[in-house]
C-alpha cells in the first residue's frame, strides 16, 4: 500500500512538471515597476511606456503598477531596492545614466554590483531649449554668451549638481572654452520640474533629454536650440537643428535600462532578459521609438555588467576632470 502511494505520487509530480503545472508560472502577482523621479520626467516616461508595451504584446500578463520615487537622482530608488526590496522577484526599477551620476558623486555608499542589472533599453540624447519667446534663436549664441560671463544666466536641469543634465552642459561648454565650474546651474528633482522652471522664467535655459522636451515642443512654447545627436532626428524634431550643425561638434546620450534587487534568481533574471528583448523587437516599441525619438540602445547579460563598468568610470573622471569630484 505505502509503496503503491509513492509510485503515484511520483507519477503525480512527473505529470505535473512535464504539463507545466507543477508551480505558478512567473510573474503570478503583480509587478512593482519603480520611476525613480517625478511624474513627466524621462525615468517616468521610459516606466510607463515600458508598461504599455509589454501589456500590449502581452509580454507580461499581470498586473504592472509604476511607483515614482523621486530624490538624489535615483539615490532614494536604488536605497529601497537594496535594503528593503532584496529577494524581491516583482519589483524591478529603471536605471540610466543619471544613476550612474549618482553613483560616480558616491551620493550613496552603492555600485551597480550591489544590485541586480537587467538590461539597457533605450538612448535618449540630450538637448539645449529655451522658452519660445527667448532672445536665444540657437546654441552657438548661447555658447558666445557663456563664454563672456559663464555665470550671467541660469541653466535649469532634471538632475542634480555634477548629475547627467548638469554633465551635458559642462562638457560642452568645457569642449568650447567654458568656465563650466562657474556657469549656474540650477538643480531640479526630475525633468519636468525643470521644464517649468523655463516656462515659468525662473531660469534661461533647459538642459535635458530629448524625450523630456516633446510634449512643450509640440505645443509650441519652447523652442530647442539643439540637439546633442549625432544627426538630425525625423518626426517632430526633424526641424530641430543638431549641435554639430552649428558648428559645435558634441554628441551627449542618455542611456536608461532596468535593474533588480539583489539576490535574484538565475531563471527571473533571464525571464527579464529574454522579455526585454522581445519586447524591443516589436511592433509597439517600434511606436513608441518614434514618438518619443528614443534611440535603440539595448544591452544584456556580460555586455551589460562590462557597459556599466565603463559607464562608471568614464562618468568618475570626467567630473574629476571638471572639479565637481576630488
Amino acid at each position: 500500500m505505502i509503496r503503491t502511494l509513492g509510485l503515484l505520487i511520483a507519477a503525480l509530480l512527473v505529470f505535473g512538471l512535464a504539463s507545466g503545472v507543477a508551480g505558478p508560472a512567473y510573474p503570478n502577482k503583480a509587478l512593482d515597476l519603480i520611476a525613480p523621479a517625478g511624474a513627466g520626467g524621462g525615468w517616468d516616461l521610459t516606466a510607463r511606456m515600458t508598461a504599455r508595451a509589454l501589456g500590449e504584446e502581452k509580454l507580461v500578463t499581470v498586473p504592472i503598477a509604476v511607483t515614482n520615487m523621486a530624490g538624489g537622482s535615483g539615490a532614494v530608488g536604488i536605497a529601497h531596492m537594496i535594503t528593503r526590496r532584496k529577494g524581491d522577484t516583482h519589483v524591478i526599477a529603471v536605471m540610466g545614466s543619471a544613476l550612474t551620476g549618482t553613483l560616480a558623486r558616491k551620493a550613496v555608499p552603492y555600485t551597480f554590483n550591489d544590485v541586480t542589472p537587467i538590461a539597457a533599453i533605450t538612448g535618449d540624447y540630450n538637448a539645449i531649449a529655451v522658452r519660445k519667446d527667448s532672445t536665444f534663436n540657437n546654441l552657438r549664441t548661447l555658447v558666445d554668451v557663456l563664454k563672456r560671463d559663464p555665470g550671467g544666466i541660469t541653466v535649469g536641469g532634471g538632475s542634480a549638481p555634477g548629475s547627467l543634465d548638469h554633465l551635458a552642459l559642462a562638457v560642452l561648454a568645457k569642449q568650447q572654452g567654458v568656465d563650466a565650474t562657474k556657469i549656474r546651474y540650477v538643480p531640479f528633482g526630475d525633468g519636468a520640474a525643470a521644464m517649468a522652471s523655463i516656462l515659468g522664467g525662473q531660469t534661461t535655459a533647459l538642459s535635458s533629454s530629448l524625450s523630456e522636451m516633446a510634449g512643450q515642443l509640440e505645443a509650441g512654447t519652447v523652442r530647442v536650440l539643439a540637439i546633442l545627436a549625432p544627426d538630425r532626428l525625423t518626426g517632430q524634431y526633424r526641424n530641430v537643428p543638431t549641435a554639430r550643425e552649428q558648428g559645435i561638434d558634441f554628441v551627449f546620450l542618455n542611456w536608461r535600462g532596468f535593474y533588480m534587487p539583489p539576490d535574484m534568481p538565475a531563471d527571473v533574471v533571464k525571464f527579464w532578459e529574454d522579455t526585454i528583448t522581445k519586447l524591443v523587437n516589436s511592433r509597439s516599441w517600434a511606436k513608441i521609438m518614434q514618438e518619443t525619438g528614443w534611440a535603440p540602445f539595448v544591452l544584456t547579460g556580460d555586455r551589460l555588467k562590462r557597459f556599466l563598468t565603463n559607464d562608471l568610470s568614464t562618468q568618475e573622471n570626467t567630473l574629476k576632470e571638471l572639479g565637481f569630484i576630488r
